[in-house]
């Protein structure tokens, strides 16, 4: 007889929580997602359009090739973070009382179930768990655990799973 026991994660969403998660995914996911293939090839045609504009004192073409590479490295993240800011000045979710229940068939929010082939991933940060579904992706804080011993048996249940990503 096999008997899971479910594991609480209970946590207030906010603003501050939801840039926190956005960053850890976006960092992450830059690092180990095919998209940074397309960034490299990107900052590359950008750094010969650099050398070729002071090779031929091009300055229009070094401006832009310059604000490209300084968007790629530092002023995407500022442009994502003011979206998420916009969007929960606009919404209202702000402070928001969360509860999710680990049980044996899947996760549950709200008595729905997020089942085993919607989680895409779940990717452990010293800073708490993210968790990727098909349509969204969910943080789960260290302190959102009753203790460090239900954390880490969510971590075992979705490395059973396989649903666990290394970072």
């Amino acid at each position: 007889m096999n008997t899971f026991k479910p594991i609480d994660i209970c946590f207030t969403w906010n603003r501050d929580l939801a840039i926190k998660a956005s960053k850890l995914f976006y960092d992450w996911d830059m690092k180990h997602s095919s998209k940074r293939y397309i960034g490299w090839l990107f900052i590359a045609l950008t750094q010969f359009a650099i050398v070729g504009a002071l090779k031929h004192h091009a300055f229009g073409l070094l401006f832009i090739a310059t604000f490209l590479v300084l968007y790629w490295y530092y002023i995407r993240w500022y442009i994502r973070k003011g979206m998420i800011v916009k969007y929960y000045d606009k919404s209202g979710l702000d402070e928001k009382e969360v509860s999710f229940t680990l049980r044996e068939d899947g996760l549950y929010y709200d008595n729905r179930l997020i089942g085993w082939s919607e989680i895409q991933s779940v990717v452990p940060f010293d800073e708490g768990i993210v968790l990727q579904t098909l349509n969204q992706t969910l943080f789960f804080e260290k302190r959102a655990f009753k203790n460090r011993e239900e954390q880490e048996r969510f971590l075992e249940v979705m490395r059973e799973k396989e649903k666990l990503k290394e970072v």
